[in-house]
């Protein structure tokens, strides 16, 4: 919409305007097709710069002695314009913040004009108060971003273990499920009944520093709830290093494995669960479907 206006504002300036406005609106239509070029590469700069050049533009154009519309006089003008280009400058301190308000604010001030009239100062004060409220919003949604970026991580990370929670499982399957295609390899799920662990923080840290040290790189590890946990596997060959380290610290640690290339989550759980729940051996003998070197 503003590439609408101010091409229109611009083409207006050309066809009626002198020719230092000839100029300015040929270097103000040279440069749209050079910002919409950067516009997927750099959204936000562009959206700044192309607000900021029209905004500039209108507030300079009203000025021009051709720039009268019936019935109402320059002051007039400059007081219509002043309202859109408050709300201007509140979406270029929305979206740049408060060192882009400042030099906004300070640019288009530049370009007010200066009689002896003092009427025409009435607008740079208003344009000041919507620069401050576009900056109040951009702070707000800095904050916004930072707790929703803070809560992603509470809801994708289990901070006693250390290890990713269900959440992040189910966020991650389909990707495994992915790689596993396209590099032709088995894709194993480890799931791991471990009573002991409950709310024992020690232990909790204890169990997660082991299963990190023991997973290779590129495995994944996520904590279900309180005694369950469960892991993604490409191509693995042998689960018992992991399985004998958990087994030595956790005597009733219990394991399954499961082959889940093309299993959904929720098919491979319940494979799971009831493997699981159909072993009642010790983990030594109860390591169900476990892959061998």
């Amino acid at each position: 919409m503003t590439v609408f206006g101010g091409g229109a504002l611009a083409l207006t300036q050309f066809v009626v305007g002198t020719d230092t406005a000839r100029w300015v609106s040929l270097i103000y239509l040279g440069t749209i097709p050079i910002i919409l070029s950067l516009t997927q590469r750099y959204p936000q700069p562009a959206l700044i710069t192309h607000l900021g050049a029209t905004l500039g533009l209108l507030v300079w154009a009203v000025q021009q002695p051709e720039a009268v519309v019936p019935g109402w006089n320059h002051e007039v003008m400059l007081y219509a314009v002043a309202t859109l280009a408050t709300l201007g400058l509140t979406a270029l301190a929305l979206f740049g913040g408060p060192w882009v308000m400042l030099g906004s604010l300070i640019g288009l001030v530049a370009l007010l004009p200066h009689p002896e009239s003092g009427p025409y100062w009435v607008v740079w004060p208003l344009w000041a108060l919507g620069g401050l409220v576009g900056v109040a919003l951009f702070q707000a949604v800095r904050n916004l971003e930072a707790t929703q970026q803070e809560l992603s991580q509470v809801a994708l990370f289990d901070r006693q273990t250390g290890l990713s929670t269900r959440l992040a499982l189910e966020v991650d399957y389909e990707r495994y499920q992915a790689l596993a295609s396209r590099s032709d390899q088995p894709l194993l799920f480890s799931y791991w009944l471990l009573p002991e662990a409950g709310q024992n923080l020690q232990l909790l840290q204890e169990l997660g520093q082991i299963m990190r040290e023991a997973l290779r790189q590129g495995d994944g590890l996520y904590r279900m709830d309180d005694h369950l946990f469960c892991g993604l596997h490409i191509g693995l060959v042998s689960g018992h290093e992991l399985t004998e380290r958990l087994s030595q610290r956790f005597a009733n640690a219990r394991v399954v494995w499961v082959a889940c290339n093309g299993l959904t989550l929720e098919e491979a759980l319940r494979q799971a669960q009831e493997l699981l729940y159909r072993s009642h051996r010790r983990p030594q003998q109860s390591l169900t479907g476990m892959p061998r070197a």
